[in-house]
């Protein structure tokens, strides 16, 4: 997995050396395309894209030809890759053949085969154009100006192909020297491996099983003349689209040529591209073609400047989408690939941004006057200026949407795409501004590539409600226009009929920038602007509606509970077990039979402890978790208040952790009333039995009058706190919650009930722990001191280990030097912040009982998220949430 790693990453240094070396030679290729027209130009680029799709068909008929499966859509990538490696890693030209051999080996297709039908292609593709070469050294011959060079490269050619013929052959006929040639090569490969990655880099038997498979596709080959015929015509296509292709480029400069001056270029084109020493003919090619051009009659300096520029686009073009394809090969397989995924989109997203302030530069900079007036003679001026409007609106949208593809947003993928379409485009029709339109056009077409990458959903409600406010407000915005303009005509120089103020509304949003408005009042001009901000609030709330994250909107059915309820119970050994049995949770339900429950918060799924389930299903559920419903609804998984059993599983998984408390476990075979260092607890708890005070533990279902007693007692203690119902962490007072719970409660002398909590089981755990601790404003003070007491010899006498007393938040955390500044800043506010948040007061009140601490975390993915999640945590807590109930 290192080894690819460390491929892909030279590979990305071999492609900036590459640009940087030939950055000069690209800008000059720049400023030869300029002086052609435009149009020819983009139509000779747009050849050479499918050109190399028509190449990727060859692949796909060879390879039916010698029995390896294999789809167009899948060797495209594969192909524009190829092309890249046969200039980033020549290999005597097999680096790219290499490529479509071990994609075939990944999809488990014979290697052997896949390898035979690489060679196949060669002959195709060679055979294909030794054709057309026949013609054009007949036409070079009748010319008078066939040159011996040229001959000795056909010959050269010819050659070439019968060498590939007679391995083909091998295979057929003398499968036996066939082995020992690979047995022989084996032998080098594994001397060459041993030394660098210190492992052979072929087995023992590979030989034979090469040849094996080579001679099946060979009596393949041989068996199904019909195949081979029809890669051969589909290798004579695509030579025809590329011969194409070179005609354009002749348009695009003006320079007029016969079919035969066209087939004669092209053949020695192609010809010393293939012969010659260089990867892909680079300085032969430019070299010898100008000289072949000219002898046929085009003029020198248009032979130059025709052969650079097909040159260039045939080079640069498969060579930058072969570099932007290469991460798709499987042999970088999904694992080692996240790294360069999320940059990938990071850059994406940046791009998008900064496409987005170029449209909106470009949108208020005038237009070169020569671009304008060649413009003029093919657009009316109405449409120059709306072109002009398109852009700008069009660049506010991408500046939006640039975030939203860094979150893989699939609607936000489908918005950027039609929205660069649209300012490539517009960039065009406003000012002939094809530096721009080409950036567009690039930028859509990664987009495109990186498509299987967009996969986080929006809501489809909001979707609906965002669809159906943009219409609204658009008829609204031009019915609010039409009837202003039309009853306020005296604030402004026109006097305006009804046609006349919905064309002016529809002005102001297509040449926004001399729309023929001319206000003479204050209320004229407000009107006016009045326009612009409806127009922008509506499009920016369209907009965000469309990209919302998925919300859930319905509460988990009664199977799903039903279905959560049997999973805590056979695996639930922790305090936040029965917690996640709450109505103000949602689950997740693993294929291995784990339970996740988590809180919808914004964008973020705040998860409340580990999953829930068997301990070999962890790392499942929490990736499926992640992948299958957070990264395709667009939420950022957050895991709150967890254990430290599984901090390495969760770190592998790509999360980090960072420390949020310690929780409070009373181990109930120690603890004891006696010794001075409980003195102040023993002194309490004699003091209410002396006081008549008594604690008793009711088991469910609790009875109407104490029900009612409770509420009593939990609608008091929230007006002494001035505080409202939690949730999330804890439970709340619903009388169902309280019926079904065991009820630990404190009466005085009198009978009256002054204080209760209620205890909440830990399942697979020998333990107990407590949820909700309320008593009256009028109890005496250590009331609770007293509960908890009774609480613990209550829990020793019925055999439990230990009582959970829970989290005491931020403390023990960030005290040392080498401790994480996040959790050292948490810690600050832990010793300093009392006003709103008692954390030292709760810490001391269980530190009484000597209980000991286990530190709890926050598991999330990123530093960057850390304050959403922190803002989702707030909400979980106070009871807002998007789940609705």
């Amino acid at each position: 997995m290192k080894y690819w790693r460390w491929l892909f990453w030279l590979l990305i240094v071999v492609f900036v050396w590459l640009v940087v070396s030939r950055f000069t030679e690209l800008e000059k290729l720049l400023k030869v395309l300029e002086e052609g027209r435009w149009q020819w130009v983009a139509a000779a680029g747009f050849l050479q894209i499918l050109y190399y799709t028509a190449y990727s068909a060859i692949y796909q008929f060879a390879f039916d030809t010698v029995e390896v499966k294999s789809r167009l859509r899948d060797l495209i990538p594969v192909t524009f890759a190829s092309v890249f490696m046969y200039v980033a890693a020549p290999l005597g030209g097999t680096s790219g053949s290499m490529l479509f051999v071990d994609d075939a080996r990944r999809r488990g297709e014979s290697p052997g085969r896949a390898a035979a039908g690489t060679l196949l292609v060669l002959v195709a593709d060679y055979g294909a154009f030794f054709l057309i070469l026949i013609l054009g050294l007949i036409y070079l011959f009748l010319a008078h100006d066939l040159k011996t060079y040229e001959i000795a490269g056909a010959i050269a050619l010819l050659l070439i192909i019968g060498g590939i013929v007679a391995i083909l052959a091998l295979g057929l006929r003398r499968p036996d020297l066939l082995c020992r040639l690979l047995e022989k090569i084996g032998d080098i490969l594994n001397s060459v491996a041993l030394k660098v990655l210190k492992r052979e880099a072929v087995s023992p038997e590979w030989a034979q099983k090469t040849t094996a498979e080579f001679t099946n596709a060979s009596l393949a080959i041989s068996s199904q003349p019909g195949r081979l015929f029809k890669t051969l015509l589909v290798a004579l296509v695509a030579h025809g689209i590329n011969l194409v292709s070179l005609w354009m480029v002749f348009l695009a400069f003006q320079q007029t040529a016969s079919i035969g001056v066209l087939v004669a270029g092209y053949s020695m084109l192609i010809l010393f591209w293939i012969v010659s020493i260089t990867p892909q003919g680079v300085g032969i090619v430019e070299g010898v073609i100008p000289l072949v051009f000219t002898s046929l009659g085009v003029p020198a300096n248009q032979a130059v400047v025709i052969t650079l520029a097909f040159r260039g686009l045939t080079f640069w073009i498969p060579f930058l989408i072969g570099f932007v394809l290469l991460r798709r090969m499987r042999m970088f397989k999904p694992q080692t690939r996240p790294a360069t995924d999320i940059w990938s989109l990071r850059i994406i997203a940046l791009l998008t941004a900064v496409m987005g302030v170029v449209n909106v530069l470009s949108a208020v900079t005038p237009a070169l006057q020569e671009r304008m007036h060649s413009l003029r003679t093919l657009l009316p001026l109405t449409v120059t200026h709306g072109g002009r409007f398109t852009a700008a609106l069009a660049g506010f949208a991408l500046i939006l949407l640039a975030g939203q593809l860094g979150r893989r947003k699939r609607t936000a993928w489908y918005l950027s795409v039609f929205i660069l379409v649209l300012s490539a485009i517009s960039h065009l029709v406003k000012g002939l501004d094809y530096e721009e339109a080409l950036l567009a056009i690039t930028l859509a077409a990664w987009l495109i590539f990186l498509r299987p990458h967009f996969h986080a959903l929006s809501d489809p409600i909001s979707i609906r409600q965002g669809l159906r406010a943009l219409a609204a407000a658009t008829l609204f915005t031009l019915a609010y226009g039409t009837a202003g303009f039309y009853l306020l005509d005296r604030q402004f120089r026109l006097n305006f009929s009804l046609y006349t103020a919905l064309r002016q509304t529809i002005l102001m949003f297509t040449q926004f920038y001399d729309p023929g408005l001319e206000p003479i009042t204050g209320l004229g001009r407000y009107f006016g602007d009045s326009i612009y901000l409806i127009g922008l609030a509506t499009f920016s709330y369209a907009t965000a509606m469309l990209i919302r994250p998925v919300l859930v909107r319905q509460p988990a059915t009664e199977e799903e509970r039903q279905n959560a309820k049997a999973i805590v119970e056979k695996y639930g050994c922790s305090p936040l077990a029965a917690i996640a049995l709450l109505p103000d949770k949602a689950y997740f339900f693993s294929t291995g039979g784990s339970l996740i429950n988590y809180s919808l918060q914004s964008r973020v799924a705040l998860c409340l402890g580990d999953p829930i389930g068997p301990p070999e299903d962890f790392e499942q559920a929490v990736s499926s978790f992640n992948k299958a419903l957070c990264a395709q609804n667009d939420w950022l998984p957050a895991f709150v208040d967890v254990a430290p059993d599984y901090l390495q599983q969760y770190n592998q998984l790509g999360f980090q952790y960072l420390a949020i408390g310690q929780e409070a476990i009373l181990d109930l075979a120690t603890f004891t009333l006696e010794g001075s260092a409980n003195k102040s607890v023993r002194s309490t708890y004699n003091k209410f039995l002396k006081l008549g005070y008594t604690a008793q533990v009711v088991e469910p279902p609790i009875p109407d009058d104490l029900n009612s007693a409770l509420a009593e007692i939990s609608n008091a203690w929230l007006t002494l706190v001035h505080g409202s119902e939690k949730k999330f962490w804890v439970g709340w007072f619903d009388e169902t919650y309280i019926r079904s719970s065991r009820i630990l409660f404190v009466s005085d002398r009198a009978d009256n009930r002054m204080a209760f909590a209620n205890i909440l089981p830990e399942y697979q755990k020998n333990a107990v722990t407590i949820d909700l601790m309320r008593h009256r404003p009028e109890a005496e003070p250590g009331v609770m001191d007293f509960l908890f007491v009774s609480l613990f010899q209550w829990a020793r006498d019925r055999g439990y280990e230990t009582v959970d007393l829970g989290l005491s938040a931020l403390s023990g955390m960030g005290q040392s030097p080498a401790d994480p500044k996040v959790e050292r800043a948490l810690h600050y506010l832990y010793e300093h912040v009392h006003q709103f948040f008692n954390f030292k007061g709760l810490h001391h009140f269980k530190e009484k009982f000597h209980p000991h601490w286990e530190t709890r975390y926050l598991i999330y993915p990123g530093l960057a998220n850390l304050p959403m999640i922190t803002l989702a945590m707030i909400r979980a807590d106070s009871g807002y949430s998007l789940l609705r109930r």
